[in-house]
């Protein structure tokens, strides 16, 4: 049996692969979860403790393309807020096949990657490739992380940060100007309101804990794309109903099954999912037999795109093998 290896945040963090390779390994699960159906996971069970909100989230996956299988497990406790505890907890248990465990990790870095990078992939697809303002609703890890994902994929003029406590949209902005480089023109605003946040922005990311909705209609321009990605629970939301409703809104998800049953904002609104990300990103010039153009939206300019990014079991996977692979390369390089 292999020895089982133990990595801490700080490994995790230093052998996440660069942003391009994460972000081609996880288009291919997309297309082999949502349109080859090869991947092996469930709609995550939320277990929740009795007469709380606090919740424990067991998320498994096969990914037998890969040669892998294993499980997040995510323990979202609200009431330790103001107890000097962390409210999110994770870690990741990685098996072979046979069933050998190779490797757990802590999940913290992983989850913001693989999330941000998800919502790049639909932003890639469903973005004018001419947008230049992106707007970012909250000031937190998501925040960070899809700052870096979305970045990577455009030329933008401006990125524009609000968050409910105005002095953390203010923290975020100043630690992206301190750590930009000399010729990086980027400018970083800190907005008021969401509505200064949203004016006439090309991409906007809604990255907050919020429970009830805070973006609207009148806050979103006509062919401006959004990524919903706080909200996770069917208690929980962040988009308002005459956005979710808006006939001329195009709402895609990670996945379909789950987002019926877990979004807020999907269950909440009773909206119709057009389709999921993985038939989106599968080429169009694709020859793949499993492809089915009718579930891919049209690209009309005018409409509103909105991504439901929910967070899937099999992205954990991927990216924690990726993260074990450069271990073990390491390793064998230093012997």
């Amino acid at each position: 049996m292999s020895k089982l290896v133990h990595l801490c945040s700080d490994e995790v963090t230093r052998h996440l692969p660069p942003f391009s390779v994460l972000y081609n390994a996880l288009r291919d699960t997309m297309v082999e979860y949502c349109v080859k159906r090869s991947v092996v996971q469930p709609v995550r069970q939320q277990l929740y403790v009795p007469g709380t909100t606090d919740r424990f989230i067991p998320m498994p996956a096969i990914v037998a393309s890969r040669g892998v299988m294993g499980i997040k497990v995510v323990c979202a406790v609200p009431s330790n807020t103001g107890k000097g505890l962390p409210t999110h907890l994770g870690m990741i248990q990685l098996y072979k096949l046979t069933g050998e465990l190779l490797c757990q990790m802590d999940a913290e870095e992983i989850t913001a990657k693989r999330t941000a990078v998800c919502s790049a992939l639909a932003t890639k697809s469903l973005a004018r490739p001419d947008s230049k303002i992106l707007a970012i609703l909250g000031a937190g890890v998501q925040a960070r992380s899809h700052i870096w994902a979305i970045n990577q994929l455009f030329e933008l003029d401006e990125i524009r940060v609000w968050n409910r406590n105005p002095q953390r949209a203010v923290d975020l902005v100043q630690e992206l100007n301190n750590n930009k480089s000399e010729t990086n023109k980027m400018l970083y605003s800190p907005c008021n309101t969401i509505e200064e946040a949203c004016d006439n922005a090309d991409i906007i990311c809604t990255v907050t804990s919020s429970v009830n909705p805070i973006l609207f209609n009148r806050h979103v321009k006509p062919g401006a794309h959004i990524n919903v990605v706080g909200a996770s629970s069917p208690t929980t939301r962040e988009v308002g109903d005459d956005l979710m409703l808006n006939v001329n809104v195009i709402v895609v998800a990670d996945c379909m099954k789950a987002a019926k049953l877990e979004s807020g904002d999907v269950v909440q609104s009773g909206a119709t999912i057009r389709t999921d990300i993985g038939h989106v990103i599968n080429s169009p010039t694709s020859h793949d037999p499993s492809r089915d153009p009718s579930r891919e939206p049209s690209r009309d300019p005018c409409s509103i795109t909105l991504f439901k990014n929910l967070g899937l079991a099999c992205q954990d996977v991927v990216t924690a093998h990726l993260v074990y692979q450069s271990y073990v390369t390491e390793k064998e390089t230093n012997q």
